[in-house]
């Protein structure tokens, strides 16, 4: 039996909270299998690496609009 193909994303906030509300929604919508640590990125804003087996793109804009963005 094959598994489906994971992809990976980064999700940038400009709050560690935001980020950590959208975790959290993707997580219950099991939408990302793996995630990585938070990071401060240079210009202040916090990410993260995940994977993920849904298009995430749409539905984290969809719920969330700016506060997050997938990169």
């Amino acid at each position: 039996m094959k598994k489906g193909k994971t992809k990976s994303s980064t999700i940038v906030a400009s709050y560690e909270s935001d980020l950590s509300l959208v975790l959290n929604w993707l997580r219950l919508n099991k939408a990302i299998s793996a995630t990585g640590e938070i990071y401060e990125t240079k210009n202040g804003q916090y990410a993260i690496r995940v994977k993920h087996k849904k298009p995430i793109k749409t539905m984290v804009s969809d719920k969330f609009g700016t506060f997050a963005i997938v990169k």
